[in-house]
């Protein structure tokens, strides 16, 4: 039985991963992504690609073609349907999961980001891994350190615990 990986009871897994983008163009996804994919919501493809060009993003294919699907349905209502799209197109590779969880970056994505043997990190993010350079994740953690009291505050006062 498939899960829908936007609703509360998903249970996607936590934290980050980091992996390597090896000579092929491929990123490992760990067993427990691997698992959540492939048992909890019954994809055996994903969907790689990028909406910026600087962040990855590891879409299962039904949460891919629930987008499409959305986008479909808003198209006469945002011009930004049509821009994301044809960068998703631009730099979205389609692969098969394989036993060892390994999928395929496409050249354009993995050429603008120079990932060939670097290390990324991988953030999953409402059943969507958001895979970042590892450079980059650290500016993104140093930056947020800076904030972090003042928004450890705000949400605690709103309920955080």
């Amino acid at each position: 039985m498939s899960i829908d990986a936007t609703s509360p009871s998903a249970r996607y897994p936590l934290g980050n991963f980091d992996t390597r983008c090896d000579d092929k163009g491929r990123i490992r996804l760990p067993a427990n992504w691997l698992h959540f994919f492939t048992h909890d919501l019954n994809d055996k493809r994903v969907f790689s690609t990028s909406l910026d060009g600087n962040t990855i993003r590891v879409y299962p294919e039904s949460i891919w073609r629930a987008n499409l699907s959305l986008f479909e349905d808003l198209s006469d209502q945002s011009p930004d349907i049509e821009k994301i799209l044809t960068l998703a197109n631009h730099y979205g590779t389609e692969s098969e999961l394989d036993v060892n969880g390994r999928i395929m970056i496409s050249p354009e994505l993995r050429n603008k980001l120079a990932l060939l043997g670097d290390t990324v990190v991988g953030t999953g993010k409402k059943g969507v891994i958001h895979i970042n350079r590892k450079t980059d994740h650290d500016a993104i953690i140093t930056n947020y350190l800076a904030d972090a009291p003042a928004s450890i505050q705000n949400l605690t006062r709103l309920g955080m615990r």
